[in-house]
C-alpha cells in the first residue's frame, strides 16, 4: 500500500510538472491582456530578456550593413560599430515591464518609435497611403500571446518544443509561418517559469535594424 501510494504521488508530481507551464502561459497571458504590468513583470526575467534581444538587434543590423553594396569598407565598419554601440541601449528601452506588457499584448511594442501608428493606421508619417501589401504584412504581426481559452491553449501546446528539463518553447501565433512566428522560451527557476528570451518576427526584427543604423526601405 506505501508504494502504491508513492508512485501515485509520483505520477501527480509528474502530472503537475507537464501542466506547470501551460498554467504559466495562462497567467502570462492574462495579465498581458489586461495589461497589469506588475504581474507580468513578476514573470519575467528581464537581464536574460535584454541579452536575448540585444543579439538579435545587433545581428539584424551588422546583416543589413554588410548587405549594403552603396557603402565603402570604412563606412561599414564605422556603422557597424554604431549599431553594436547603440543596439543596448534601443533594446534596454524595448525591455521594460511597460513594452513587455505591449509586445505579449498585441505583439508591437507602441511605446517605442518603431512605426507603430503605421501599422495601425497603414499610413506613412508624411501622409502617404503605404500599399495594401506592406500595411497588411505589418498588421499580420500585431498578434500578441493568447493562451486564455482551452482553444488558444492547445494551440500554443502544440506549437511547444521542449528545452531539456526545466525549459520549453512556444511559437506564437500558431498560424504563421515559422518566420513571422514570436518564439518566448520559458524556464523553470525554483517553483515559477519565467520568460528568459523572445525571439523577434522579421518584420520587428527590422524595425529594430532601422531604428538602429536608420537604413532606408526598400
Amino acid at each position: 500500500m506505501r508504494w502504491c501510494s508513492a508512485f501515485l504521488a509520483l505520477i501527480l508530481l509528474w502530472l503537475a510538472y507537464g501542466l506547470s507551464p501551460y498554467v504559466a502561459l495562462y497567467r502570462l497571458s492574462r495579465s498581458a491582456q489586461a495589461h497589469d504590468v506588475p504581474a507580468v513583470a513578476e514573470r519575467v526575467n528581464f537581464r536574460t530578456l535584454r541579452q536575448s534581444l540585444a543579439r538579435q538587434a545587433t545581428a539584424a543590423a551588422v546583416a543589413a550593413i554588410a548587405a549594403r553594396r552603396d557603402l565603402s569598407a570604412p563606412e561599414r565598419q564605422m556603422l557597424t560599430d554604431a549599431a553594436a554601440s547603440l543596439a543596448e541601449p534601443v533594446v534596454a528601452a524595448l525591455v521594460t515591464p511597460e513594452a513587455v506588457t505591449d509586445l505579449l499584448d498585441d505583439g508591437w511594442p507602441q511605446r517605442l518609435d518603431l512605426g507603430a501608428s503605421e501599422a495601425r493606421t497603414g499610413e506613412t508619417r508624411t501622409g502617404e497611403t503605404r500599399t495594401g501589401e506592406a500595411a497588411g504584412e505589418v498588421r499580420r504581426h500585431r498578434s500578441g500571446l493568447h493562451g486564455a481559452s482551452l482553444g488558444q491553449l492547445f494551440a500554443l501546446f502544440r506549437s511547444a518544443e521542449p528545452r531539456g528539463f526545466r525549459g520549453i518553447v512556444v511559437s506564437y501565433p500558431p498560424d504563421l509561418d515559422r518566420s513571422e512566428q514570436y518564439h518566448l522560451r520559458l524556464r523553470l527557476r525554483g517553483l515559477a517559469w519565467r520568460v528568459v528570451e523572445l525571439d523577434l518576427p522579421a518584420a520587428l526584427r527590422d524595425r529594430l535594424t532601422q531604428a538602429l543604423v536608420r537604413l532606408p526601405r526598400r
